[in-house]
């Protein structure tokens, strides 16, 4: 019988990726990320391990969030 790898190729993928752009990141920093979707926006901050500290979500459209102060 053939062991199966329990980590796929695009995790291996995905894992290469993150360690590429960790290098980039100084350890001290967060991570921002922004979706602007049609009709929910998701504000999501990472710490350097890929980790979701807070994430907001707001069920609006990006045009009705209003300008920045």
């Amino acid at each position: 019988m053939n062991e199966a790898s329990h980590t796929s190729r695009a995790d291996e993928s995905r894992n290469a990726r993150l360690g590429r752009l960790r290098t980039l990141v100084p350890v001290t920093s967060a991570i921002v990320g922004i979706d602007l979707a049609d009709a929910k926006q998701m504000v999501v901050v990472t710490d350097h391990a890929s980790r979701v500290l807070p994430r907001r979500t707001f069920r609006v459209r990006a045009r009705d969030l209003g300008a920045s102060p």
